[in-house]
């Protein structure tokens, strides 16, 4: 447990996001994959607990 307690102490962050990875944003790097998983939702679609909850926005 002391690595736990450690963590809760830490004032600094043990992740650091890198900023200039924000280039990819709104890029598919995987179209291949993307496309296998909307044919499969196409196919099967969402889960029941995902198409009854009420989508707030």
């Amino acid at each position: 447990m002391k690595i736990t307690i450690e963590l809760k102490k830490r004032k600094i962050p043990i992740v650091k996001i890198d900023k200039s990875l924000n280039k990819y944003d709104n890029i598919v790097l995987f179209p291949d994959k993307l496309e296998k998983a909307n044919e499969m939702l196409r196919k099967v679609g969402l889960p029941k607990q995902w198409t009854n909850e009420k989508h707030h926005s």
